[in-house]
């Protein structure tokens, strides 16, 4: 107990020396010029029972900012479509069958591998089964984190989640293509592989304008609209979209209008195309009757194609001067026809060599094509889409046959 605060002025030392304590290897030399300008000194007294007062702890650093809840878990940020910094639709959420590694680097024992399991969950050790279903790989980092922090570390610690397999892709295929529907295809397959897989882009197809929907776990519908037709005119870089589970790949119609700048041509003669078409050629025979040949064609092939891939032993009977083509147009919702010359076509006239399109019907004789005109305004049920337009010659072929 400090009681008595005694000075002693020492003035040949020049020292001061405190009676009443027990300060063992503690002594203080003050000049006596300093003592003699200052005076005495004097320490103020303790009062018997007084209590010291103490400065309050310092409280220890929050893992948690305060006036906060700890977090039960992790929820992915909401979507919002004006969040141009960051395009939702590219990056790689989880689903069941992904594998990932979890690695923390300070604290090893935490470090887990394995797949996404059919619940929707990652195993950590220690931490137990974390929903990740529909997270990306960094939220499933900050997902972990929070939970380290908040159930067994003091601080949150660094957390890095890897993708090492992912699972396979079943999509859908819906729009312009040959053969729309569902396909499964391997992880990182490319759009442009998507669209050959389907049997590729009908002659209606716009390649400027191929629609990406994916929906999230919460119900949030992303969209992104693709342009593969510039990199085939102008030789760029496809774009870059990673295709993931449930994703559905809309390839639009080319609309009335919309074909300005759009060649068409071209487009039939990439790979990004229907591979073949076919040509129906309805001519007479010799000596009688009609004939139907289906002729199959690259897709890009011309009306010179078609009349060169007929065998010289065929007996149709062909008027060159009287060929005319039908094609059955889906943005007049109709049929158009189209009178040609293989004389002028062959000399050098692109009017008449035109391209063809799938189900084109090249018809010779013009007394042929009046016997097609005149059933066609016969016909009770009207012609709206290229299956009827088919149908309908398939059957005016079999009726026409006795023509002579």
């Amino acid at each position: 107990m400090l009681n008595k605060f005694l000075p002693v002025n020492l003035s040949r030392t020049g020292a001061i020396a405190l009676s009443g304590l027990s300060l063992t290897g503690f002594f203080w030399v003050i000049p006596s010029e300093s003592l003699k300008a200052q005076g005495p000194l004097s320490i103020p007294q303790t009062q018997p029972g007084a209590e010291l007062e103490f400065l309050p702890p310092e409280p220890p650093n929050p893992t948690f900012p305060e006036n906060t809840i700890p977090p039960t878990g992790y929820s992915p940020p909401v979507y919002s479509p004006n969040n141009s910094q960051s395009r939702q639709i590219q990056a790689y959420r989880l689903d069941i069958g992904d594998q990932i590694t979890v690695s923390v680097p300070d604290f090893p024992e935490f470090n887990s591998a394995g797949p996404v399991d059919p619940d929707g969950n990652f195993l950590v050790p220690i931490l137990g089964r974390i929903p990740v279903i529909g997270l990306t790989l960094d939220e499933v980092q900050t997902k972990i984190r929070l939970e380290l922090g908040r159930k067994y570390l003091r601080e949150e610690p660094e957390v890095i989640a890897v993708l090492t397999s992912a699972r396979p892709v079943q999509l859908t295929i819906l729009g312009e293509v040959q053969r729309p529907g569902f396909y499964n295809i391997a992880p990182n397959t490319s759009l442009a592989q998507v669209l050959l897989a389907a049997g590729g882009g009908t002659p209606r197809a716009d390649l400027r304008s191929i629609v990406v929907r994916r929906v999230l776990v919460d119900g949030t519908v992303l969209e992104e609209k693709l342009d593969l037709y510039t990199p085939l005119i102008k030789g760029d870089r496809l774009p870059d979209l990673r295709l993931q589970g449930g994703d559905a790949v809309i390839v639009s119609k080319l609309e009335v209008g919309q074909e300005t700048g759009y060649n068409r041509t071209l487009v039939a003669r990439t790979t990004l195309a229907q591979q073949n078409i076919t040509i129906r050629v309805l001519a007479p025979l010799v000596p009688s009757g009609i004939a139907l040949r289906n002729v199959s064609l690259p897709s890009g092939s011309t009306f010179l194609d078609v009349v060169a891939s007929l065998p010289v032993s065929d007996r149709l009977r062909i008027n060159v001067n009287e060929v005319s083509l039908l094609r059955f147009d889906s943005a007049k919702g109709g049929i158009v026809s189209q009178t040609l010359s293989p004389i002028a076509a062959v000399r050098g006239d692109i009017s008449q060599n035109v391209p063809l399109e799938d189900q084109d019907v090249i018809i010779v004789t013009r007394t042929l094509l009046g016997e097609i005109f005149a059933a066609f305004n016969i016909i009770t049920q009207p012609i709206r889409d290229i299956t009827s337009f088919t149908n309908t010659i398939l059957n005016l072929s079999n009726q026409l046959d006795n023509f002579q």
